[in-house]
């Protein structure tokens, strides 16, 4: 079990609630946090997120009203289902607004666009912070020399769980064979200026500020996929300049069948990695990792341990990686439970259930959310297995048209 820490077992052992700290406090302890993780200080700095949540998210505290639980561990948080996310406006009444607030919209489900999910995020600067240190730790930490996505050792003051994820995917080899991951960028996914109410819109536009040498628009516009463009943009790579390919999986699973009709391969340059997210929603076959892997060696010449896929959610501020076939890992403030879906309690590793997340970086709305996504733990990440019978399907791919 996580260790509790001194902080909140003398709050706890004296009969008090831990001290409330203002929305400034918290961010900045939460940056600090993704700055420099320190395992050990996960579980009180997610109690206080709650306990400022409960007392100005008002939806939220209703909620947790209705549950009747008191938490004492980030394992106790009530977790609010994502569908609530359609239904109230969960944001805390205090902290930023004006222009750093924002409010991302889900890109929709089979039930239609009005049954979007909206994420209220008061300040987007720690958004900003999770998610571009996020993809720097999944793919390329520059220059200390070990391997990505490997889980990291449990922190000396802590024992880990091996049914959740998150004590901290650190990435120790640099992605690509050694090199920056400051290179040109080809896209196919969403961005700010085409899709202004996406979550992966905003964070694939920190991405290319972050990182991208090139700057060329995506393929993917507001209302349509330019496969030959895109084809075509492939076709002129400088062999000897390694890129980063970012696109939404049936994006490229559309690439690789126009390339299959037309008769077209590509061959990505070496030291290449092509980062896809959003699964085979709104594509025309359901296929496994494995499939979709053997696809993209085929017409991209991406070999699986080059291929690395985002799992993330319009209600989350923080994502999970995973490189080739492997597990998702998710970074150390983020931490994933898998759980029973009855009873609502931790599953056995290795055991199916639904995942819940506690996601330090949704400050401004609610750190605990239960999805109804399907997963196991597996040597130390998240195996996804889909969605839940009778979830509706919903997801960036369905952007795609």
């Amino acid at each position: 079990m996580y260790a509790r820490t001194a902080e909140f077992e003398d709050a706890t052992h004296a009969g008090v609630a831990p001290p409330a700290l203002t929305p400034q406090v918290i961010a900045s302890r939460v940056l600090q946090f993704i700055a420099a993780p320190a395992a050990s200080e996960f579980d009180a700095l997610a109690l206080a997120i709650y306990a400022h949540q409960y007392q100005t998210n008002a939806p939220y505290r209703r909620f947790v009203d209705r549950v009747a639980v008191t938490p004492h561990h980030w394992t106790e948080i009530p977790a609010v289902p994502a569908s609530a996310f359609r239904d109230s406006a969960l944001v805390c009444a205090l902290g930023a607004r004006g222009a750093e607030a924002r409010v991302y919209e889900s890109s929709g489900t089979t039930e239609g666009p009005e049954r979007r999910a909206r994420h209220h995020v008061p300040d987007v600067a720690v958004y900003r912070a999770a998610a571009v240190a996020g993809f720097a730790r999944a793919l390329a930490p520059l220059g200390d020399g070990a391997t990505a996505l490997r889980p990291a050792r449990a922190d000396a003051a802590t024992t880990a769980r091996p049914t959740s994820c998150g004590d901290g995917a650190v990435a120790t080899r640099s992605f690509a064979g050694g090199s920056s991951l400051h290179r040109p960028f080809v896209v196919a996914a969403p961005e700010r200026h085409s899709h202004p109410a996406s979550s992966l819109g905003e964070m694939m536009t920190w991405l290319r500020e972050a990182y991208d040498t090139d700057g060329a628009p995506s393929f993917l516009r507001t209302d349509t996929l330019d496969l030959s463009g895109l084809g075509d943009a492939l076709d002129s790579l400088d062999p000897a300049r390694p890129i980063a390919l970012l696109a939404v999986t049936s994006a490229l699973l559309r690439l690789v069948d126009h390339g299959r009709q037309s008769g077209r391969r590509w061959q990505l340059p070496p030291r290449s990695v092509v980062v896809d997210t959003g699964g085979c929603k709104g594509y025309a076959d359901d296929l496994a990792r494995p499939a979709i892997l053997d696809r993209y060696a085929e017409r991209l010449g991406a070999a699986p341990d080059d291929v690395v896929n985002e799992y993330g959610m319009t209600e989350l501020s923080s994502q999970l990686y995973a490189r080739g076939a492997g597990p998702h890992r998710s970074p150390p403030w983020l931490r994933t439970l898998v759980c029973d879906p009855a009873s609502g309690r931790e599953q056995p590793l290795g055991e199916p259930g639904l995942l819940r997340h506690v996601d330090l970086a949704n400050v401004g709305s609610v750190v605990a959310v239960q999805t109804d996504d399907v997963g196991r733990a597996v040597d130390g990440g998240i195996e996804l297995l889909g969605r839940a019978a009778g979830a509706v399907t919903r997801g960036c791919s369905l952007l795609v048209p």
